[in-house]
């Protein structure tokens, strides 16, 4: 489960993302996002009848709350997100909506291309030539 420090909880947060942000769309959900005075990410989800009764939808949210909290290094700091639930939702799997996840946000360009924490590949060492090794 995401921190609390990381999730948007009030009415308020929700309607600035949703008035004056910025939004893109996949089949499973539509992504909302607007810059915060935070300097850390914060996510927060949007599930309604429309998707189903409340299991149904309870069940959906906790889908998309655990794809974020894999993909959370993903997200880029200083941003507000609202996940909006579309059907597509209901019958992805987690591995399927991490996927959905990782390629909006890429798609924003708002991202790291790699998880926070995750180091780059090194470089291979080039093979140094015969004969200059040196003396030590």
């Amino acid at each position: 489960m995401l921190q609390k420090t990381y999730r948007l909880k009030r009415r308020q947060d929700f309607r600035r993302v949703y008035q004056r942000g910025k939004s893109t769309a996949n089949r499973a959900f539509v992504l909302c996002w607007r810059p915060n005075r935070n300097g850390v990410p914060r996510v927060g989800f949007s599930v309604s009848k429309k998707i189903g009764k409340a299991v149904e939808r309870n069940r959906v949210r906790r889908k998309l709350r655990e794809a974020c909290r894999l993909e959370f290094g993903f997200f880029a700091p200083g941003y507000d997100y609202v996940l909006i639930a579309r059907q597509g939702a209901r019958e992805a799997d987690v591995i399927g909506l991490r996927k959905k996840i990782r390629d909006a946000l890429r798609q924003l360009a708002l991202a790291p291309r790699r998880p926070a924490g995750v180091m780059a590949a090194q470089p291979a060492r080039a093979a140094e030539p015969a004969g200059e090794k040196e003396q030590g």
